[in-house]
């Protein structure tokens, strides 16, 4: 450098020579590649409804509350509950309850039965039979009820008993053989129709066999 420059000239010789050192180290330095900005994307809110006039012609802002995404896609994934089906109901079952009538009618039937199945000879037999038949009475099928009817007067309800006690032996011996046989054999020997002696005499040698 000549000796014949100025201190100014010196300090601004120097200055230009730091610049040009930068502009080099700038232009040397590698260039840094900025990160792009990743934007989320927003759900579009929705628009809002139309401001309400007022009667007094002001518009009213109405504020729309904000969407919950969580309960709608829950609310809209949810499967429907199948409509539950009614109980059945039960039919009320109206049971009469007896009446006083009634209970006092079958004590009296059961009252005259028992009478009659107490009873003893032809006639006493017949007249306690006559009660139950005016009473309403039905005689059991049973082998001690038709051995009593076989003693009737009336000639066909003794044949009645004939016929029902045929088939009551076929399904079980006879409880009371003896009486039976004297019975059935009074009825074939002095019996005052044919046909009572008849069905007699059948059911004698019916039990003989």
């Amino acid at each position: 450098m000549a000796r014949g420059l100025t201190e100014n000239d010196m300090q601004r010789e120097r200055q230009r020579r730091a610049g040009n050192d930068d502009r080099r180290g700038a232009r040397r330095a590698p260039r840094v590649t900025a990160a792009p900005v990743v934007m989320a994307a927003r759900r579009p809110r929705p628009e809002a409804p139309p401001a309400e006039v007022s009667a007094d012609g002001a518009a009213s802002e109405t504020t729309a509350e904000p969407i919950d995404d969580t309960v709608s896609r829950v609310t809209d994934a949810a499967p429907s509950a199948p409509n539950a089906a009614p109980a059945p109901r039960r039919a009320a079952r109206i049971v009469a309850a007896p009446s006083r009538s009634d209970d006092a009618g079958r004590l009296e039937r059961e009252r005259l039965l028992s009478r009659f199945m107490a009873s003893q000879g032809r006639a006493m037999i017949s007249r306690a039979a006559d009660d139950c038949r005016r009473a309403g009475v039905e005689f059991p099928h049973e082998q001690a009820v038709q051995l009593q009817l076989l003693e009737h007067v009336d000639e066909s309800l003794a044949r009645g008993a004939i016929a029902a006690l045929g088939q009551i032996l076929v399904a079980e011996p006879p409880a009371k053989r003896p009486i039976l046989e004297q019975r059935l054999r009074r009825l074939e020997d002095a019996a005052d129709e044919e046909g009572t002696r008849r069905a007699a005499a059948e059911l004698r040698r019916a039990l003989r066999g």
